[in-house]
């Protein structure tokens, strides 16, 4: 899951919660007549606590989201300045007293506060880390890849600003936020006691640090040393990975379904994978009966990897066209000389500048959907794919009919598919549905 982009949660106007009933007065020691003051409980039921020290209070509208099972705090929705360290528990509370629950302090950036729990009491130990997890791999128990998978996911498993993937031998940890550090030392034992890998790297991508072209080597942090390459399974085809690589080890976990769906639409078509990487979706096409199938990428060593996986996978490495270049330019001339393919899968990178060039998708993917649409063959299909947070699937749908009302062309939404179900999300939490996946058929 994506850090968050600094943007204040959209809500519809939440009504003020109803002030609990109160009980009959009892005659002493909490019978009728006495004098003592009734305990007011929370809206869960539970008696309000007495909260000494630090705590935080949120407006209602910011309450309800997060009983709700929201889990960011952002800085402009706490009622007064805390000065707390990284990382220390505190108690989050509505206006009127009530305890919500506990999260995570972050001094710095737009989120204020990660919740860890909506319980009125609540540690944040060894012995919490390992209960949660064990239930991450019990809700990872059925339908879910053994050798390559996310085995935690952020904040829907318990761990603000943090995930874990399984490649192979060796699992792969994401910083996402910088308060993952106040407890990653704690949590690696556990990883190693319950996963038994070989080794644990991790990735920081805290956003901001450093371009992705820029970044080091993940970090080596348990086990032995990764080998250069290792070999992972998915649905039968055999992908080649890099868990010390800077950015991406060279699968996009998250992407499973919308390859599955890829592979579904891919018999007896022409099909052209835009932005191919490492050329997980071609390989899917392949063996989905794809007619022909073209790979375009900027990166030259990405179609040399895709044609490493194809081997790998027992297919002809040369069986798939490759074309090295920036995407925009090739549509064009693409266009110009009539050529045309029958499912185009398009999946752009949330930024990229390549030779001067730069893209974004929040301003630029109507843009590209033009360009995508004239070069697919009438009543083809177009899978189209963002993971960019920022970009939201009303925004993103709306960009996606733009562009292809911009090329005179139409066009039918007749499929989509989203996150698997190694990466969970908690239902009110907006921004971690970050990935769209949306099929179209054009006239």
């Amino acid at each position: 899951m994506p850090p968050n982009d600094g943007r204040p949660l959209r809500t519809r106007p939440a009504t003020r919660p109803a002030e609990p009933s109160r009980p009959q007065r009892r005659s002493s020691g909490g019978e009728a007549g006495s004098d003592a003051p009734p305990r007011r409980r929370t809206q869960g039921g539970h008696p309000r606590p007495a909260v000494r020290g630090p705590h935080v209070k949120v407006p209602h509208e910011v309450a309800r989201l997060l009983r709700a099972g929201h889990p960011w705090v952002f800085r402009n929705a706490v009622l007064r300045p805390l000065a707390l360290p990284e990382g220390a528990v505190i108690p989050v509370m509505d206006p009127d007293g009530y305890l919500i629950g506990h999260g995570l302090h972050e001094p710095e950036g737009a989120i204020a506060i990660r919740m860890l729990s909506l319980t009125p009491e609540f540690e944040w130990n060894e012995a919490e880390m390992l209960a949660r997890v064990r239930a991450a791999a019990r809700r990872r128990s059925f339908g879910v890849p053994a050798e390559a998978c996310r085995l935690i996911h952020n904040e829907a498993d318990g761990f603000p600003g943090l995930a874990v993937d399984r490649l192979g031998s060796h699992l792969l940890v994401y910083k996402y936020a910088k308060i993952a550090e106040t407890y990653l030392d704690a949590l690696v034992p556990i990883l190693e006691q319950e996963f038994k890998p070989a080794g644990i790297y991790m990735q920081d991508r805290v956003r901001g640090v450093t371009p992705d072209d820029r970044r080091p080597p993940a970090f080596h942090l348990a086990g032995k040393a990764a080998p250069p390459e290792i070999e992972l399974d998915e649905d039968g085809l055999k992908f080649l990975v890099d868990v010390t690589a800077p950015v991406s080890p060279g699968l996009f976990l998250d992407l499973r379904e919308g390859r599955r769906l890829f592979e579904a639409w891919s018999r007896d078509r022409s099909v052209c994978n835009l932005f191919s990487f490492t050329g997980a979706f071609g390989l899917r096409a392949l063996r989905g009966g794809a007619r022909s199938v073209t790979h375009v990428d900027a990166a030259a060593r990405s179609h040399a990897r895709c044609r490493q996986n194809l081997s790998a996978s027992k297919m002809d490495p040369e069986a798939i066209e490759t074309i090295t270049g920036d995407a925009f330019a090739l549509l064009e001339k693409f266009r110009q000389r009539g050529r045309v393919w029958d499912l185009v899968i398009v999946d752009p990178p949330p930024f990229s500048n390549v030779k001067g060039s730069t893209f974004s998708a929040l301003k630029d993917y109507g843009e590209l959907m033009r360009a995508v649409s004239g070069v697919v063959s009438p009543g083809g299909h177009v899978l189209a794919i963002s993971n960019a947070v920022r970009l939201g699937e009303e925004e993103f749908l709306l960009a996606v009919g733009e562009g292809v009302h911009a090329a005179g062309r139409a066009a039918r939404l007749v499929g989509e598919c989203g996150l698997p179900p190694d990466f969970p999300v908690p239902p009110a939490f907006i921004e971690g549905r970050y990935l769209k996946i949306k099929l179209l058929q054009f006239d």
